[in-house]
């Protein structure tokens, strides 16, 4: 499932290189109207399946609200958050997945900036629950 990840060094690993960024307007609106979706406090995430989709790891999209946070600065930093901790724990996160997904969406919707020893739990314990929920959806 995820063989190609342990084949490269400890740095790549830990990388977010940009083609895994999700850049494609296409494909994000795909997303938004075909991904499944789940909500834990304070991200939602939605994710999409693709089965000629050849990478080994899934295009990722953060994105934080301009309601909830006005300024740029604060919507960057939270990304920034959230991106380090979802490529600290980027194996243990896609482990989770039952089949790896290509495509992935991290929405913030707290409106109030999380440290990121809780963005990481929090991150965690959502793709644990949509893994759980897929599981007893097959």
């Amino acid at each position: 499932m995820h063989h190609d990840i342990h084949q490269t060094n400890g740095n790549k690993l830990y990388s977010f290189p940009k083609k895994e960024k999700l850049v494609s307007k296409v494909i994000i609106d795909r997303l938004f109207k075909e991904g499944d979706s789940k909500f834990k406090y304070p991200f939602r995430i939605l994710f999409l399946s693709e089965g000629n989709y050849s990478e080994p790891l899934p295009q990722i999209l953060i994105s934080v609200s301009k309601r909830n946070f006005k300024r740029a600065v604060d919507r960057n930093r939270i990304k920034r958050l959230i991106r380090e901790a979802y490529r600290l724990q980027k194996e243990q996160l896609l482990s989770l997945f039952p089949s790896n997904p290509s495509h992935l969406a991290i929405l913030y919707t707290a409106k109030e900036e999380i440290q990121l020893e809780e963005l990481k739990k929090k991150l965690y314990l959502i793709v644990k629950m949509a893994n759980s929920d897929n599981k007893l959806s097959k």
